[in-house]
């Protein structure tokens, strides 16, 4: 599995986030581009402690072996819950133009892959840098199929 801790699996997501456009069509779900940039920088913002964790679900999910396999293994179905802080019509924030939001998702991208210890996560709660690495990168692929990218 791919990690953002690997250079060559960033850049693969910044050629397909490269590829994305404002009118892109969706496959599912409801955002529209620029919103699920967006969406995926709110979580990195998450992980770095500049945005603040308000949901902290305490599930079957935060038992290693179990979030291990969320995170790893067990592919995510479409239109997966999300936590309201990083759900774009429950947060209400301000969205960038699109550009902007690409460039602001990039830069945040960095940061998080070099960042040498991140803030828990709302579904699966503490995790390690690594186990993160990994979350992003299957975040971003997620979303990035959901906009044939």
């Amino acid at each position: 599995m791919q990690t953002i801790h690997e250079l060559k699996s960033r850049q693969q997501l910044a050629e397909r986030l490269g590829l994305l456009t404002p009118a892109t069509p969706r496959l599912w779900g409801t955002m529209q581009p620029a919103e699920m940039l967006w969406h995926l920088r709110s979580q990195l913002e998450l992980a770095l402690g500049l945005q603040p964790l308000k949901t902290d679900v305490k599930s079957m999910l935060r038992l290693p072996p179990l979030r291990w396999l969320a995170i790893r293994v067990m592919p995510w179905p479409k239109g997966s819950p999300t936590a309201p802080e990083m759900h774009v019509r429950k947060a209400n924030p301000i969205v960038q133009e699109f550009g902007v939001e690409r460039e602001l998702l990039l830069r945040r991208l960095e940061e998080v892959a070099e960042a040498k210890s991140l803030g828990p996560h709302p579904l699966f709660g503490p995790l390690s840098t690594r186990l993160w690495g990994f979350l992003v990168w299957k975040h971003f692929d997620h979303h990035l199929r959901q906009f044939t990218v």
